[in-house]
């Protein structure tokens, strides 16, 4: 099975930076990069695409937060988590956003950015 990974941030900065540790960790042959979560599940319900390996998942994100993300991907893709490890991904240190992942025990985990090469292979090792 091919390792593919879905990045869903807004900061343009960070999607700059992540294409670029994904690139020299070297674990994933597919990569898709999305500043849109709403975007990213539009792909993922309509274009027969296999779900990827693992989803690096931002919270606080305009149109469609992470947390209304889960939620949806949940509907459409009830076996979802037995395909996919998914990631919160963030730089905030709010207590509220750490507690809301008990509303998802499904979760691979949350990590604080930034995300190093080293912590993409971990990821990349975890997945089959």
């Amino acid at each position: 099975m091919k390792k593919s990974i879905y990045v869903i941030d807004d900061d343009e900065i960070y999607q700059r930076i992540i294409k670029k540790l994904v690139a020299r960790a070297d674990v994933f042959q597919q990569a898709s990069f999305y500043m849109n979560a709403r975007k990213a599940l539009h792909d993922l319900n309509f274009t027969n695409s296999e779900m990827p390996s693992v989803i690096l998942l931002d919270i606080n994100m305009p149109v469609m937060d992470g947390w209304q993300f889960l939620k949806e991907l949940e509907k459409s893709f009830p076996n979802l988590y037995t395909q996919t490890k998914i990631f919160i991904v963030s730089s905030s240190i709010a207590y509220s956003d750490k507690e809301k992942i008990n509303e998802f025990p499904m979760l691979s985990g949350f990590l604080s950015k930034p995300l190093s090469v080293e912590k993409l292979r971990e990821i990349g090792e975890y997945i089959k």
